[in-house]
């Protein structure tokens, strides 16, 4: 648990969640009471998630001797990929597909997948947004796959609508680069009536996906937990977020080297330390890390400590404590954990709080987590540079006892700023106790960074870029490289 030093007094607004907004015609919402076979009468807005059991195999209805093709097709609304017919060819590689739920688009070639799922890839139920698992596929050419789904208290395997699924982006971009189309494999025929017309498959031989609830919201969620001096009770504040996050299913991680174990190579006695991209991966130390799916930062309050500011430059959203236990206390919880988002901190340079920038659909497919470095949304500020940290208390400690050297096993946060900088996209950072410790010489790194403005090394030459830890956090916090601090 952090308890570091408070920041100035300023409470941020509250963030609020994206919503669809689009001028389509509405689609016919079911209630969370409903089941699949009742169909709802009152008109709604158009929503992904409200997406229903449609017209699921088009040979049926094609005017052609081939039937329309079927993809899943990139809705940018909310960023997920949902199924439809393609109808016809638009603008260049532009398509319109009319998405089973009666809404319609138009998408590049590039944004469209074959309707082909198979057993392994990771699905999100249109209703409830559960996660879940495809493990059968035999009644795929009649619409349905049966899919896995971990409600927090069992595992559930039911056959489920193509139609009710949902497909994560990155999941698309890892997962799915086999399943692209062109233009010469696709069938475009325009439909004589409306799907609002088309009778839907009986959905008595499925499971109706509004009967599943989760159990515990939180299940295979990590928290990692960090608290300022500002909280006047932070042991009654510890234990109350605590429970919270155990009541709801979720786990509680003591540091993030618990998941990422942050392992490099010393030398030089212990003075000098090596580290690269391909260090760092999700790679949990204990048992009770491995199923985990997604990850989140809580805290009261927005802060400079080294679990904040790992999370801030890997992407992964820090949030208010308050989200989860006042969901506690009033006895329910909330999926929608965008409004909690804290600000990334206070800029000195931009003399503004800013915002966090994450992925707002974060941790709804488990690459978020089980391939973190390739988040594209967090600023890789140092993308591909290699940098040198220079100083004694910048060298990342070697093991000991089986412990790896992570952001709070040491009191001294600044060893943990070589790992901030790989976490910010550095292919390649050396720590060295004094310049001739260095593998090279100093203007073959793109920066050298000391511990405070005052460790500036004499006379060095001008093709040398030197920073100091102060720079680099204000980068972090900002979302972008700021003018080089003088010497």
């Amino acid at each position: 648990m952090d308890v570091g030093p408070a920041p100035a007094e300023i409470k941020a607004p509250s963030s609020r969640k994206r919503r669809r907004i689009e001028d389509v015609k509405p689609v016919r919402v079911p209630s969370k009471a409903s089941t699949r076979s009742k169909a709802a009468d009152t008109p709604a807005p158009a929503t992904r998630v409200g997406k229903r059991l449609r017209h699921t195999v088009s040979t049926g209805r094609a005017l052609a001797a081939q039937p329309a093709t079927r993809v899943f097709a990139l809705w940018r609304q909310d960023g997920h990929y949902y199924a439809g017919t393609v109808h016809s060819l638009q603008t260049g590689t532009k398509y319109l597909i009319k998405f089973d739920d009666e809404t319609e688009d138009h998408v590049d070639v590039a944004m469209l997948r074959q309707c082909e799922l198979r057993v392994g890839d990771g699905v999100i139920l249109c209703h409830g947004n559960l996660r879940g698992t495809v493990v059968g596929i035999s009644q795929m050419q009649s619409g349905s796959v049966s899919v896995e789904v971990d409600d927090g208290s069992d595992t559930i395997s039911s056959d489920y609508a193509i139609s009710d699924l949902r497909i994560a982006s990155r999941a698309i971009q890892s997962h799915w680069k086999d399943r692209t189309l062109t233009a010469d494999s696709i069938v475009t025929i325009i439909r004589p009536k409306s799907l609002r017309t088309t009778p839907s498959p009986s959905g008595m031989s499925l499971m109706s996906t509004t009967s599943l609830k989760q159990k515990k919201p939180f299940a295979r969620t990590g928290f990692v937990v960090t608290l300022t001096v500002r909280t006047k009770h932070p042991e009654k504040m510890k234990d109350s977020v605590m429970l919270a996050i155990k009541h709801n299913g979720g786990t509680v991680i003591d540091d993030w080297s618990s998941i990422f174990p942050m392992e490099g190579t010393h030398s030089q006695s212990n003075k000098r330390w090596i580290a690269s991209q391909e260090n760092f991966k999700f790679k949990p130390t204990k048992p009770e890390f491995e199923g985990l799916e997604r990850v989140f930062l809580l805290a009261d309050d927005y802060n400079q400590k080294p679990k904040f500011l790992v999370a801030l430059a890997l992407g992964i959203p820090c949030l208010s404590n308050e989200w989860i236990r006042d969901d506690y206390q009033d006895k329910q919880t909330s999926q929608d954990w965008q409004p909690a988002l804290l600000p990334a901190g206070f800029s000195e340079s931009l003399s503004a709080r800013v915002s966090q920038l994450v992925d707002l659909d974060w941790g709804n497919c488990k690459e978020h987590l089980t391939d973190i470095m390739s988040n594209t949304v967090a600023s890789k500020l140092f993308s591909g540079k290699t940098v040198l940290c220079l100083g004694s208390d910048l060298v990342p400690l070697p093991s000991r006892g089986g412990r790896k050297g992570g952001p709070d096993a040491t009191q001294d946060p600044s060893r943990v700023v070589p790992w901030i900088m790989i976490c910010m996209g550095a292919s390649r950072v050396e720590a060295a106790t004094e310049v001739k410790f260095a593998s090279k010489d100093l203007p073959a790194y793109d920066y050298v960074v000391v511990k405070e403005a005052t460790d500036f090394p004499e006379n060095l030459q001008d093709d040398v870029t030197l920073v100091h830890v102060p720079w680099v956090k204000d980068c972090l916090i900002s979302g972008r490289l700021l003018a080089l601090p003088s010497r």
